[in-house]
């Protein structure tokens, strides 16, 4: 996810470049919850992603130009063409409000889906993604954001807040989950997000039940 975290120096150097596919979104909101049965999948996220270099060009006080903003709002006919999404709507000042249900099958080792960007084969600019790794086993996780980038979004007043949910068959092998199953929670692992810190990761053997 390094390119989150290169932040330009104005607004027009940010959006030269498409924000979607090129791992530039990062997320303030994010409700999401993921259903795992076996190698099968269900995942519905629903999030407001900010892209910080505008967001910093915003805060040293330029002021986007009609053409700057018609060129976000573009990102959404190319989200059309995304596998899974629903919605990605342009919500002004460097924010999309994205909607995304994505269900399918881990066929194969290596294979992995996630979001933002649904067809990408690696998960490098994603904030959260599903594995199937070499060993047969299925991971859950967002990234580790580098200590420079998490100092500078906290510094833009961009924070992560929200949750995120997993239901499980097979064994779970390793989670740091906030919430693990039990009546309450509807057998899901649950996960609150209120920091750049609070990563989610969970690893289980879907060939266990």
């Amino acid at each position: 996810m390094a390119k989150l975290f290169s932040l330009a120096r104005n607004a027009a150097a940010a959006i030269a470049v498409g924000v979607l596919l090129t791992g530039c979104l990062v997320p303030e909101t994010i409700v999401a919850s993921i259903v795992l049965e076996g190698y099968k999948y269900d995942m519905r996220v629903e999030a407001r992603l900010a892209d910080p270099r505008v967001v910093k060009a915003l805060a040293d006080g330029h002021v986007l130009t009609e053409q700057e903003e018609d060129r976000m709002r573009a990102e959404e006919r190319k989200a059309a063409r995304m596998p899974g999404f629903e919605s990605f709507t342009y919500g002004g000042k460097g924010r999309f409000d994205l909607v995304v249900n994505l269900t399918g099958e881990l066929d194969a080792s290596g294979s992995a889906i996630g979001v933002p960007n649904t067809r990408a084969k690696s998960q490098a600019a994603n904030f959260l993604s599903i594995r199937r790794m070499d060993d047969g086993t299925i991971e859950v996780s967002t990234p580790e954001i580098p200590d420079r980038a998490r100092a500078d979004l906290d510094q833009l007043g961009i924070v992560p807040s929200g949750t995120v949910t997993v239901t499980v068959s097979g064994k779970v092998i390793e989670t740091n989950a906030s919430e693990t199953p039990g009546l309450f929670f509807g057998g899901a692992y649950r996960w609150n997000i209120s920091s750049w810190d609070d990563r989610v990761f969970l690893k289980v053997d879907p060939a266990v039940d």
